[in-house]
């Protein structure tokens, strides 16, 4: 595996959006359009629901291009293979407030979707996204790390968030439960 890793930036946006725009999502197509933009909505569930694709690509470049959208990409040679959104917590406003209780005033890091070529899945490309996202956060002052995995993969539906494994591997511990849904934790400073 030789693959590269670059943090997502406003010269990569047409390659961000290209990328999703391209993929099957035959198995989830009310993903098709989201171009990561749910999480950094807080509009109900039914405005989401009838937002278009093109609505939430526009959305999405624009918070890129802002530096409110943030992640990496991964590439084989010139060939975008995976993206992985990693960013402040606070950036995230759908799931913010249902984490403030655990991440409090520190400055925390969330790494929550994952989005792999299907022909690179297996192949460690989502690992090593999660290693370069908690290196940036390591290297930008982050406190702590925090991921939503779901405990089963049985539904390869559940995986976007990362498996619950690779977590472990990296150090996360485990903070909290709800049903297959877990909070990860990885500490990156002495408290």
């Amino acid at each position: 595996m030789n693959y590269t890793v670059k943090p997502l930036s406003p010269q990569l946006a047409g390659t961000f959006t290209e990328y999703l725009g391209g993929l099957d999502f035959g198995h989830a197509p009310h993903w098709a359009g989201c171009f990561c933009a749910f999480y950094y909505s807080d509009c109900s569930q039914e405005v989401w629901m009838n937002r278009t694709g093109e609505e939430n690509r526009t959305i999405a470049v624009e918070n890129i291009n802002n530096g409110t959208m943030k992640g990496y990409l991964a590439f084989d040679g010139d060939k975008c293979i995976g993206w992985c959104g990693a960013n402040d917590i606070h950036r995230f406003i759908r799931i913010d407030g249902d984490l403030s209780h655990i991440t409090g005033d520190r400055k925390v890091g969330c790494v929550i979707c994952f989005v792999i070529h299907p022909e690179y899945r297996g192949q460690g490309v989502a690992r090593l996204l999660l290693k370069k996202a908690v290196e940036g956060f390591r290297e930008q002052g982050f406190d702590a790390v925090i991921s939503l995995p779901f405990k089963s993969t049985d539904d390869a539906r559940k995986q976007y968030r990362g498996t619950f494994n690779m977590y472990r591997e990296l150090g996360f511990t485990e903070l909290d439960g709800n049903g297959n849904q877990t909070v990860m934790w990885l500490e990156l400073k002495n408290i």
